[in-house]
């Protein structure tokens, strides 16, 4: 039986998963029509996939069409900015590659629409929190986890729905497994960004450094597959080769093993309901041997946030979000150490957690509340940050 083709759009496809989007396209084309493509200032990139997938619609930035057109001999499309992309008649499987808050609306604006929306920001989810949930309900879109962690998790509990006790996900520890607390409170930049498993950007590499990544995907799964904060569990796995895990109520725990290939979660996520071969090599994972342990909340109190906020519940995964943008792009910009990043997030989840009449007056009833919160939120960080980084001189 012929399978249709799914129109797809990426954004971000210039990033590490719109690339690689690209490539499981490469390897099923007669299952995929790439519709949209977006990006925000990487012409080249963006010229060279123009002429290989000719798509209808397009997105960079005003300032640099001049420069992606000069590298076209001719082109025959729309400029539409990513939200708009969501919209689109033509456009049924959106994969969301952009990284951060950036990411929110396009996710929310596919969900509204009933798409099928494959999403590998952490920060659409937290931000959108039940509301994106209960509007996918609504309109029947399909919300679909790109990171290797609920990807794996997903494909784990799909048969065992009603058998699970607890659920595992896990991180490699980052650069800074095995270094000291006192090493991590002299750490530069350079040091952040030495990611011993994953190439990634400056700001999720940082996520990742402190394990503010890990709190994002424990808040993550709770909202995914409607789980109890309590029963969600992290393990360090410096080898990255098990993703995540499943405690069932018999005392079976499963696992789902790969070498680390995020093409994999991506083949997985764009070809379901459908499971093919994989078209290209796959390193074994019985070469290794597999360690696993328990996190040092001590020198990793960022991971404490994730349980707080989602047990918290709406606006504070959102203001998470937020603040830890403020301070790590301050953290970029060399104002304030490593660790001051999770200080300006404690700070300020527990300023707003004392302040009842903030969160009764930012509940999320539509996406433009998010908005609202997240810039106000980003004051009040900054004025934290600020403080911090004065109190440094």
């Amino acid at each position: 039986m012929r399978i249709s083709k799914k129109r797809v759009a990426i954004l971000g496809s210039s990033g590490s998963i719109g690339k690689q989007s690209l490539q499981v396209i490469d390897l099923f084309r007669d299952r995929f029509e790439v519709t949209a493509l977006a990006l925000q200032k990487n012409a080249e990139e963006l010229a060279q996939q123009i002429k290989k997938y000719k798509p209808k619609y397009v997105w960079i930035s005003q300032d640099k069409r001049t420069e992606l057109e000069s590298k076209l001999d001719s082109f025959n499309f729309e400029y539409v900015p990513p939200d708009q992309m969501a919209e689109l008649e033509d456009v049924d499987f959106i994969v969301v590659g952009i990284p951060g808050f950036e990411s929110t609306k396009p996710v929310f604006k596919a969900v509204e629409n009933g798409k099928i929306v494959a999403v590998a920001s952490k920060e659409a989810i937290l931000c959108g929190g039940k509301l994106l949930f209960s509007t996918a309900e609504r309109t029947k879109a399909r919300i679909i986890p790109v990171d290797s962690e609920h990807s794996s998790l997903w494909r784990i509990l799909e048969p065992y729905r009603n058998l699970v006790r607890r659920v595992y996900i896990t991180a490699s520890g980052g650069p800074f497994f095995s270094s000291s607390k006192e090493a991590m409170e002299k750490a530069t930049l350079e040091d952040a960004l030495k990611h011993p498993v994953w190439k990634m950007g400056a700001k999720i590499t940082i996520d990742s450094a402190l394990l503010t990544n890990k709190a994002f995907e424990v808040i993550e799964a709770h909202y995914l597959f409607s789980l109890d904060p309590d029963n969600i569990f992290v393990k360090i796995h410096p080898e990255a080769i098990v993703h995540a895990a499943v405690e069932l109520k018999d005392g079976a725990t499963i696992m789902n093993c790969y070498y680390p290939d995020m093409r994999i979660p991506i083949m997985y996520a764009m070809l379901y309901p459908e499971v093919e071969d994989a078209p290209f090599e796959i390193p074994t994972v019985w070469s290794k041997t597999l360690s696993f342990f328990d996190p040092d909340f001590d020198k990793f109190p960022s991971l404490l946030l994730g349980w707080r906020c989602a047990k918290l519940g709406d606006p504070f995964p959102c203001i998470f979000v937020s603040s830890n943008d403020v301070a790590v792009k301050m953290f970029i910009e060399g104002k304030i150490k490593l660790t001051d990043i999770y200080k300006i997030n404690e700070a300020s989840i527990s300023l707003l957690e004392n302040d009842p009449e903030f969160v009764q007056a930012n509940s999320i009833a539509c996406y433009e509340d998010i908005e609202k919160i997240f810039q106000k939120v980003q004051k009040i960080a900054n004025q934290i940050a600020q403080t911090i980084a004065q109190n440094k001189k």
